[in-house]
C-alpha cells in the first residue's frame, strides 16, 4: 500500500483537521450534492467531480510515473508500479489522482473497485495487491463488490490533507454501501487507518484492513469526525 506518515504528530494534524465535519475544510452543506442514495455510485465523472472539490485530479500517464516515482522516494521498499498504476487506471477511468503544486506532483492517492471473484480473492487472502490480477478490477457499467485503496502518499501537509480528504469522501459520498479493503504499511499508516479512516483488523493478516458498508451516506465521515476530535 502507499502510504507515507513520516512525521505523525504534524502531518497528521494536518489530516485530521481535513476529517473535520463542520470545519471550513468539510462543509456538510455543500457535501450533500455529491450523496449517491445507492451507495454504490461507480460512475467515473461523479468519482472525478468528487475527486476535483478535494483538490485533487485524475492523473495523467505522465503525473502516474512522477507520483509512482514519489511513493518509492518516500516510502521505499515494494510499492506498486507506475505501469500497473496506469493499467488500472485504463480500465477504470477514475482510480489514480494527484495534487500538482509549483509544477510538479506533491500528493498521490489511488484506488480501484473489484468484481465479485476480486472480493473473494481477498476474502480468501490471495489478492496480490502489488502485481494485480487485472480481471478482478471493475470495469464501467458493471456493478462493483467492493473496492481497494492503494492508499495515499504526499510531500507536504497541505497535499496530505487534499489526498486523505478524497479518498474518505469519495468513500463516504459515493460509494458507501461497499465493503473494501487497505493495508497499512507503516505504524503511522496502521494508526491512521484502525481510527479516523474507519477500518478494522483482518484476523491473521496483521497488515490488511478491512471496511464495512455504512448505512448511509457521510456515517463514516462524521465518525472520523468523532475520532479526530
Amino acid at each position: 500500500m502507499l502510504r507515507d506518515l513520516k512525521q505523525p504528530n504534524r502531518r497528521e494534524r494536518s489530516i485530521v483537521d481535513a476529517l473535520q465535519p463542520r470545519s471550513a475544510a468539510m462543509d456538510m452543506h455543500e457535501l450533500s450534492r455529491f450523496a449517491d442514495p445507492t451507495g454504490r455510485c461507480s460512475n467515473p465523472r461523479m468519482i472525478n467531480a468528487v475527486a476535483a472539490y478535494c483538490g485533487v485530479t485524475l492523473a495523467s500517464d505522465a503525473e502516474i510515473v512522477e507520483g509512482q516515482a514519489l511513493a518509492q522516494e518516500r516510502i521505499g521498499g515494494e510499492v506498486v508500479s507506475a505501469a500497473m498504476l496506469k493499467a488500472v487506471q485504463d480500465i477504470t477511468g477514475s482510480s489514480v489522482f494527484v495534487v500538482r503544486e509549483g509544477g510538479k506532483v506533491t500528493g498521490l492517492t489511488a484506488f480501484f473497485l473489484l468484481r465479485a471473484a476480486g472480493m473473494k480473492a481477498f476474502d480468501d487472502g490471495v489478492f496480490d495487491t502489488v502485481k494485480v490480477n487485472l480481471d478482478f478490477v471493475w470495469r464501467p457499467r458493471e456493478t462493483p463488490a467492493g473496492g481497494y485503496a492503494w492508499g495515499f502518499v504526499a510531500s507536504n501537509d497541505r497535499a496530505a490533507g487534499r489526498v486523505v480528504k478524497a479518498s474518505l469522501l469519495i468513500r463516504e459520498a459515493l460509494l458507501w454501501a461497499l465493503p473494501g479493503y487497505t493495508r497499512a504499511a507503516t505504524d503511522d499508516g496502521a494508526r491512521l487507518i484502525f481510527g479516523s479512516l474507519g477500518f478494522e483488523p483482518v484476523p491473521d493478516q496483521p497488515t490488511l484492513a478491512r471496511y464495512f458498508p455504512r448505512a448511509r451516506a457521510f456515517e463514516g465521515l462524521l465518525d472520523a469526525g468523532k475520532a479526530a476530535a
